[in-house]
């Protein structure tokens, strides 16, 4: 399994930078991953939350994300 860098800023003023090594079939996996142990209390927790996680973490003008492969 490949190993992911994965940053992101939260929402919120307590804990505004969420980071950690995911591993991961692939980025998308490992992705999700992330977002389902850090990042699914900011979005709903379905398909649909996901998707706008991954929109806003990708977001070349404001994106609240990054993702390095190791």
């Amino acid at each position: 399994m490949m190993k992911y860098v994965i940053a992101f800023v939260t929402p919120t003023k307590k804990i505004q930078l969420r980071h950690k090594i995911v591993e991961g079939e692939n980025k998308d996996s490992a992705l999700r991953k992330f977002f389902n142990e850090n990042a699914s209390e900011f979005y709903s927790t379905d398909e649909h939350g996901y998707l706008y996680f991954k929109e806003d973490f990708f977001d070349e003008a404001n994106g609240s994300g990054s993702i390095i492969e190791l």
